[in-house]
């Protein structure tokens, strides 16, 4: 079970108060002040909750008999695959409560399959244009939608998820989850204009340093954003006017733009 030592160093490394870490945990900041504190003898449930707080932004705790250790992650690259767990881990980081503030959040797209990369870091050859297709490709051959989430002492890369628009269900949850990110961090979000080559093979600090390296856009719209790899105002659009799908509500936001 956590101590209060290493709730504290947690927090050190994280850079954040009490009160953040109380209300990311759904506890009263005066039982998490007691706990630091020593006092009391606090249920096991709220020190589960506090742990499982500090595990969601990238903590990692150790021990023995004679020592502790507390580590954070400064990289991390969720081994989620199935695309409703992913994209509720997505929402969290993204929400209010997430104990690493978000500073940027970048959007983009990947081959689902290995490629040759180019010395731009990924990216494919800009002849490829499925957006003008007449029919559509396989769904395992839809590229796959990924983000990387940075905060101001760490990053979250989502690239081996299978997000992807090739049918309405898989498009709801991609659209979901870009609803949530213009209504909490519009002015935060960036794409690539270009569609990449499979990341997943590559080692989690080369394929974010890379990442870094290429051409942020600011993200303003969604439209700039899909019709790098599909057709906002084509099919996206169709999917946009079925009552109760994300993606109507998501294209309700710029309905004046």
């Amino acid at each position: 079970m956590v101590s209060p030592s290493q709730i504290r160093a947690a927090r050190s490394l994280i850079g954040i108060k009490q009160s953040d870490l109380a209300r990311g945990a759904g506890i009263s900041l005066a039982t998490l002040n007691n706990i630091e504190r020593g006092i009391g003898d606090p249920r096991a449930s709220t020190l589960e909750a506090i742990e499982r707080a500090l595990t969601g932004a990238g903590i990692e705790f150790a021990g023995d008999p004679v020592s502790e250790c507390v580590k954070l992650r400064r990289l991390d690259r969720p081994t989620a695959y199935e695309t409703l767990f992913a994209s509720q881990r997505v929402l969290e980081l993204l929400s209010r409560r997430a104990l690493t503030p978000v500073q940027k959040v970048l959007l983009f797209a990947r081959r689902p399959r290995e490629g040759a990369g180019t010395a731009a870091g990924f990216a494919r050859p800009p002849s490829w244009d499925d957006r003008r297709a007449t029919t559509r490709a396989p769904e395992e051959e839809d590229p796959r939608i990924c983000l990387l989430i940075e905060g101001h002492n760490r990053a979250v890369l989502f690239d081996q998820v299978q997000f992807s628009v090739a049918n309405a269900g898989r498009a709801a949850e991609v659209a979901a989850i870009l609803l949530w990110a213009f209504s909490f961090h519009k002015n935060e979000l960036y794409y690539l204009e270009q569609v990449l080559d499979d990341t997943t093979a590559g080692d989690l600090p080369e394929v974010v340093a890379r990442l870094r390296s290429l051409n942020w856009l600011p993200l303003r719209h969604p439209a700039d954003f899909f019709n790098v790899f599909d057709d906002w105002d084509g099919r996206l659009k169709l999917m946009a006017e079925r009552e109760g799908h994300p993606m109507r509500e998501l294209a309700a936001l710029f309905s004046g733009s």
